[in-house]
Order: structure tokens, then C-alpha cells, then sequence
């Protein structure tokens, strides 16, 4: 966790205050195949390719990254699509939304992703820890794995334990796990005949799940459950019209943010989530600073809770827009913000929707606060 919160502070350093033309003329960044690189690398944009070689550790933010090549240290990347068929000599620490390794890790690999998919020619040196939707491990981890998934598929070598948190698991018939399936869910694990397991397989239930299912509190818990989600659902509709009939401006600048540099939106979003708290902590530690402290812990609420609605509406414009639907129509924001519920309504995969949704709207609202007019699009002139 450490490294991962330096690797976004580095970055935003680095980048935060660049010039946006630079930023747009250097989105493809690329080491071609012979290239060596000396020391750390470093890189921003839409598109990064390492096919030569790295001689340190590699810190990446891209919506595409692919890995082919070799890196003599440690891979920290962040990106839409992260593709390693090389080699990473070290540990991998990847945040992505679809996670594809193909190649040898030496070490271990902490993934958090949408889907995560290890196919057999890829190898982990070390152990895993992961958190993701949809899971297929069919590569060769010498040590343990721990992971978090909604859908989990075993089809390879597992060298110790395999800890899961899981809605649904299942070990076919070519998995060899060296030790013991220790793993929760509400569902048993479908194991195939043949797996092998040498060590015992453990299922725990969910305590809660166990203790009210087929009870009164059973009823309450989702009946309350059913209302908050309601209650979110209207709430964030009427923020978002809010936004469209009053706020047109400062929407506009934050939507063109969204649709011309994600990325950069992205990382503001990381900056806020890290810096606003650790300011409310800090104020905390002094008497004068308590009053202002609860009344930004009361923003970073609000501010976190209705970030949303940015990129609920940005999708929305995208989406419908290709069925002919006017610009910010309220249909449009209606059935995104419906589209949006389903999503984060999905046991795991919903979190990281949920999350990433909140990071990218508090980039644009910080972007359409502090730079209006800088990325607002240019309004012809009168003549």
C-alpha cells in the first residue's frame, strides 16, 4: 500500500501542473525492442509499450500498457488494460481495469483489477494477492494465493494455500494446489474430478448470512437495503439535474475534462481521495483547526458521494449519444444512472465501478472548479 500511494503522489507531482498541449502530443510512449533503459523509468498517457529492456523499477499511468519486453526491478502500473507477455524480475503491483500476464513474474504480483485473467504460459515466482470481478489463474504460482473475486476459475499450479473470499469458485480437473483451500462464500466451490489437492478444503459460510437467512431480520436487512440503494439512486438523479439546468458551464468543462484526458482526471481523483482526508486528520490535531476539520470532513462526504454523477453523465452522453440522443438529455441521465445501479449492484465487480466512477468525477470536479475556461471548449466568436 505504501508503494502504490507513492507511486500516484509521484505522479501527480510530476504531472499535475503540465501543460496540457505536451500532454496531448505525448500520449503513445514506446521502448522499442534493443532499447535499454537505464535506471527507473517513469510514464504517462494513453498508450505505453516496453518491448527493450528496463534496468529498474518501471511506475506507469496509461489507458493501455503492454509489457513484452524485460524489467530488472519492480512494476507498479496503473491503467485501462495492462498486457505482460515479458519478463518482470521483481514484484508486480498492477491497478487496471481488464489484467492479462502471459510472461514470468519472479516475485510476488498484488492485482487489483476488473478481470484478471493468468494464462498458462505465464508463471509467478512468489505468491498473489488479489481483489477482482472475474479471476482465471491457469499459470504457475510457486507460493500462495489470496484473493478477493466474484467468479474465481482454477486451472493451474497453485504451489501452497489458496485463501478466497469468493460468490463463486471453481478448480477443474488440470488444478494442482500444493496445500489447502481455505475460502468463503455462500456457495460451495465446484471442484472437478481430478483436481488435485493435497491439502484440506475449508469452507466457511458468512457468519451474518448464516445467523438471519430464512428469519425476520432476513426481510429487514433487505427491505433496508432496497431503500438505501433507492434513496442513493434519487439522489444522485437530482444532483445530476441539478447540474444540467443550473451548473451548464461548469458541467461542460468538467465533462470535456472526462472525454479529452481521463487520465489526468483520474489522477486528480487519486489526489483528492489521499490529500483531503490527511488535511480534515491534521486539522483534527489542533484546537483552532477542529471547526474546519468537520466542515471538510462533511465536504469530502458530500464531495465523495456525488462524484458520481460526472461519470455517470459523461458515459450517459457517450452511450446514448450514438443512439441520437440529445447532449446531457435527461432520458439519457436517467438510464445511465439505472445502468450505473445494476453495475455496482454486482458483488465485487460493483466496488471497483463504484470506486473508479468516484475517482475519475472528483478529478473533473476539481478540473471544472479550479480551470474554467482553460478546458472549456471554445465558444465561436460574434461577429
Amino acid at each position: 500500500m505504501r508503494l502504490i500511494v507513492s507511486f500516484f503522489l509521484l505522479f501527480t507531482s510530476t504531472f499535475l501542473f503540465s501543460d496540457e498541449k505536451d500532454a496531448q502530443e505525448q500520449t503513445v510512449i514506446v521502448i522499442p525492442s534493443g532499447q535499454v533503459h537505464q535506471g527507473n523509468f517513469f510514464a504517462m498517457g494513453s498508450s505505453v509499450e516496453i518491448s527493450g529492456v528496463v534496468e529498474g523499477d518501471v511506475y506507469i499511468i496509461a489507458e493501455q500498457v503492454v509489457i513484452d519486453g524485460v524489467i530488472n526491478g519492480d512494476a507498479l502500473i496503473c491503467g485501462g488494460s495492462i498486457d505482460i507477455s515479458g519478463k518482470v524480475r521483481n514484484n508486480c503491483r498492477l491497478l487496471g481495469g481488464q489484467v492479462l500476464i502471459s510472461g514470468p513474474i519472479s516475485n510476488n504480483a498484488t492485482i487489483v483489477a476488473g478481470n484478471l485473467q493468468l494464462l498458462p504460459s505465464g508463471s509467478i515466482g512468489g505468491g498473489i494477492v488479489a481483489a477482482t470481478a472475474n479471476a482465471d489463474l491457469a499459470a504457475s504460482i510457486a507460493s500462495d494465493v489470496t484473493i478477493a473475486a466474484s467468479n474465481l476459475r482454477v486451472s493451474g499450479r497453485i504451489g501452497k494455500d489458496l485463501q478466497g473470499y469468493v460468490g463463486q469458485m471453481r478448480v477443474t480437473s488440470r488444478a494442482t494446489i500444493g496445500g489447502n483451500v481455505d475460502y468463503k462464500s455462500s456457495t460451495p466451490a465446484w471442484i472437478e474430478q481430478g483436481a488435485m489437492i493435497k491439502g484440506e478444503v475449508i469452507r466457511h459460510s458468512y457468519f451474518v448470512h448464516g445467523l438471519v437467512e430464512g428469519t425476520w431480520i432476513q426481510g429487514l436487512l433487505v427491505g433496508s437495503k432496497v431503500l438505501a440503494i433507492l434513496m442513493n439512486f434519487i439522489y444522485t438523479f437530482v444532483i445530476g439535474i441539478v447540474l444540467i439546468k443550473f451548473f451548464p458551464k461548469n458541467l461542460e468543462v468538467a465533462l470535456h475534462s472526462l472525454q479529452n484526458h481521463p487520465v489526468k482526471s483520474l489522477t486528480y481523483g487519486v489526489m483528492l481521495l489521499i490529500l483531503l482526508p490527511l488535511a480534515s486528520l491534521i486539522l483534527l490535531m489542533t484546537i483552532l483547526g477542529v471547526p474546519f476539520a468537520l466542515a471538510l470532513i462533511a465536504l469530502n462526504v458530500i464531495g465523495f458521494y456525488t462524484a458520481k454523477v460526472y461519470t455517470i453523465l459523461w458515459t450517459s452522453n457517450w452511450f446514448f449519444g450514438k443512439m441520437k440522443f440529445k447532449h446531457n438529455s435527461l432520458v439519457g441521465f436517467f438510464c445511465g444512472t439505472i445502468i450505473y445501479f445494476m453495475l455496482v449492484a454486482i458483488p465485487v465487480f460493483g466496488f471497483f465501478v463504484a470506486f473508479f466512477s468516484m475517482l475519475l468525477g472528483l478529478g473533473a470536479g476539481l478540473v471544472a472548479q479550479s480551470k474554467r475556461g482553460i478546458l472549456a471548449p471554445e465558444q465561436p466568436k460574434k461577429v
